[in-house]
């Protein structure tokens, strides 16, 4: 009988250390962080009416522990990436679209350290 009660109190000790779910409204970064996002046109026909690919960069200067999720629309919706760098660079598929927002959170601490949306894609003239 003790040991559901010990669990019971385990959890919600965790559920209480847990920071509750972000979801921005405005792009933000910390002191020393970048985060970049790049509408790509599709291939061959650009239009922006249809989903698109993103080159997502980012940059934490000085950071102890590099390990970085990037969440969808929130810091607890699904994970797009994991990485393990300060710096870096990554393409998402044909997926974008204009105000969703990319979140890297640092995996050790559940911190949002950045939060971008994704920009409105701009076709070339032709």
């Amino acid at each position: 009988m003790r040991r559901p009660v010990a669990l019971l109190l385990l959890a919600a000790t965790a559920a209480a250390c847990t920071p509750e779910p972000l979801v921005p409204t405005e792009p933000m970064a910390m002191d020393g962080v970048t985060l970049e996002l790049e509408a790509l046109p599709q291939s061959p026909a650009c239009d922006s009416a249809q989903p698109y690919a993103v080159r997502v960069r980012w940059q934490a200067r000085d950071w102890p522990d590099p390990k970085f999720d990037f969440h969808l629309e929130r810091s607890n919706g699904s994970i797009w990436a994991r990485h393990n760098e300060a710096e870096g660079e990554q393409v998402t598929e044909a997926w974008g679209r204009p105000g969703l927002f990319i979140l890297m959170v640092d995996r050790n601490t559940r911190l949002v350290v950045a939060a971008q949306p994704m920009p409105a894609l701009v076709c070339p003239l032709p």
